[in-house]
């Protein structure tokens, strides 16, 4: 189940999407980033790495585990993750077990028909999205390599500061 609204803006402060979590509750992502952004009285800085993966992407899955350490420096600086799995509902099951066994920190939220992933232009995994604490997109990442996650943590620095 997902549902995708987008304008016509390119930041993503315009658009909502609904998704299922791992635990099978309905997250909003415009819901979320208003929890990262805070109160209008006392608006906070904050940055949102939403990454795409599948758990045939041995990269994808090597991305998630460069960026623990990463996520636990930040976090408390209102750093937030979320990581959306695109495997399909049959392998679900094992989505939730990889996660609790590899003991990785991050929100996890599902999108089984790769709805939010095309609305998103995501062609090709993993596909990050960095964005600031108002949705606004800071930067895109297709693919990743060892060592890549120094540049997604310069990229992070950069909004938090």
């Amino acid at each position: 189940f997902a549902f995708v609204s987008i304008s016509q803006a390119q930041d993503l402060n315009a658009v909502d999407f609904i998704l299922q979590d791992i635990d099978g509750d309905e997250q909003s992502f415009q819901d979320y980033l208003a929890e990262v952004r805070g109160s209008e009285d006392a608006p906070k800085t904050g940055a949102v790495l939403i990454s795409f993966w599948a758990m045939w992407c041995e990269p994808c899955k090597q991305e998630m585990k460069a960026m623990r350490s990463i996520y636990e420096e930040y976090k408390d600086r209102n750093f937030h993750y979320i990581a959306i799995n695109l495997d399909n509902p049959r392998s679900l099951a094992k989505v939730k077990s990889y996660v609790k066994a590899q003991k990785l920190p991050y929100d996890f939220w599902l999108d089984p028909n790769s709805e939010v992933f095309k609305k998103l232009n995501g062609q090709s995994m993993p596909y990050s999205l960095i964005l600031d604490a108002h949705g606004t997109l800071t930067n895109k990442r297709v693919g990743y390599v060892a060592g890549e996650e120094k540049e997604i943590e310069e990229d992070i620095k950069k909004i938090l500061e």
